[in-house]
């Protein structure tokens, strides 16, 4: 798996009611540049949607040739919130992490 420690990013965790609408823009903001530095081959790459897994935060991406096209691959990338962390879990352990 590639891993990331997200220097810069802090994250402050609000009790249970999940992250907030600015820790999930800075994670997917995060995970889309780290997404197109590691697997993107100059595809396109947007956020999707978010969910919360095994105390994870869960970031899916569309991966496209051209940001206009209407068929995409999805990708996800994990984030710990507690350790400031970001990892793109492996084509065989991507299943553990879908909704």
């Amino acid at each position: 798996m590639n891993k990331l420690v997200a220097f810069g990013l802090l994250f402050v965790l609000s009790g249970c009611s999940g992250p907030s609408s600015e820790e999930i823009k800075n994670s997917a903001d995060a995970c889309v540049k780290f997404y197109k530095e590691k697997r993107a081959d100059g595809n396109y790459v947007e956020y999707r949607s978010h969910w919360m897994k095994n105390g994870r935060l869960v970031i899916a991406m569309a991966e496209k040739k051209f940001e206009s096209d209407s068929s995409y691959r999805e990708g996800l990338c994990l984030v710990d919130l507690k350790e400031g962390t970001i990892e793109l879990p492996g084509l065989f352990n991507q299943g553990k992490w879908e909704k």
